[in-house]
């Protein structure tokens, strides 16, 4: 998406959940995120990484992918995490997927919700709890 589209199509999402009293998190623009009074942003683990100290915003997530991505962000302070890809997934073809068992075994004693994200469906919502998950985040949900 353009720059203008994104801030146009943004800057509708944010008022029209803020009418609703739902919450919207921008994904990577931080920038963006906070002009237009966003609840929060999703940092990719490349901005993550960047970062010595949590961004001043009122959620900050990240991604991560492997034990020094959560490291960090534990040591940064971000509110919560994504960890992928669990499984295989279309958005990133060919990406090594980590599979329950290490991803359990990542998130074992983990201090920060963790959300498990990565060629997931709503019926792998059981399966990621049971494994230290606080949930799934997912793009196409089918």
């Amino acid at each position: 998406m353009a720059p203008d589209e994104l801030k146009y199509f943004s800057k509708a999402a944010v008022q029209l959940a803020h009418h609703y009293q739902a919450t919207v998190l921008l994904n990577e623009n931080l920038m963006l995120a906070q002009n237009l009074q966003a609840d929060g942003v999703h940092l990719t683990a490349t901005q993550l990484l960047s970062l010595d100290t949590r961004p001043d915003i009122g959620w900050c997530g990240a991604s991560c992918h492997n034990v020094q991505e959560l490291q960090h962000a534990e040591k940064t302070g971000v509110d919560f995490v994504t960890l992928s890809p669990v499984l295989p997934t279309l958005s990133h073809p060919g990406a090594p997927a980590l599979g329950w068992k290490q991803f359990a075994e990542l998130i074992q004693d983990y201090p920060l919700p963790v959300y498990a994200l990565g060629g997931l469906t709503p019926a792998d919502l059981g399966t990621a709890q049971e494994q230290g998950a606080h949930g799934i985040a997912m793009m196409r949900g089918i």
